[in-house]
């Protein structure tokens, strides 16, 4: 496991939520869509398809306070787990949240933007606690699929543009795999060549 925090954008909309008790403003939406291949690429161009199994974050946000920023910006909080201004509201399609924004120049501009349809996505910073590699066919094309079982989840965001963040975890797991693969097919070269020169000798 790497210490290395990862970024993802969820298309699926950003909403306003209709609020009813007192004055609270609240932006809702997926941070996470589960079983839902995304293509990723990295800051070499190498691509991979990613997709997070269900429940990956159940563990995550049932032990640990994540909060909510403006644009991924720390120093713009709009809500937190711990203040019950954050929500999390999991189900079969993904990860869904609430939060009611406050009352200050970053909340004000986080609902005008969702509300007027500038700002219409999220994105989220995880950790991935546990991944499977595999080699797949996708639309015609061989490609790396990552399958993240279990992740930690720190933050999300409703931003402006969507934030890939390659990192240092997800290369170092897929290259272990790439190396898997390779061995594997060292091993079976020396197997046909020993068995060859067995026939040979016989």
């Amino acid at each position: 496991m790497s210490n290395a925090v990862e970024k993802r954008y969820s298309p699926s909309e950003a909403e306003i939520r209709a609020a009813t008790e007192g004055e609270r403003r609240t932006i809702g939406g997926y941070a996470v869509m589960y079983n839902s291949p995304t293509v990723i690429t990295d800051r070499w161009g190498d691509q991979w398809l990613e997709e997070f199994s269900t429940g990956a974050f159940d563990e995550s946000i049932a032990t640990r306070s994540q909060k909510a920023l403006w644009n991924h910006d720390t120093s713009k909080p709009l809500g937190s787990c711990k203040a019950n201004t954050l929500r999390f509201n999991p189900d079969v399609m993904g990860l869904n949240y609430d939060v009611d924004v406050p009352n200050n120049s970053w909340g004000n501009d986080a609902y005008e933007s969702v509300q007027r349809g500038d700002v219409d996505g999220s994105s989220f910073g995880f950790r991935a606690l546990e991944d499977v590699w595999s080699r797949i066919t996708y639309e015609g094309k061989e490609m790396l699929k990552r399958s993240i079982v279990k992740a930690e989840l720190f933050e999300v965001s409703p931003c402006t543009f969507p934030a890939y963040g390659d990192s240092e975890i997800s290369c170092r797991s897929k290259d272990t795999f790439k190396e898997s693969e390779q061995e594997k097919e060292l091993r079976q070269r020396l197997i046909l060549k020993n068995k060859n020169k067995m026939k040979r000798g016989m």
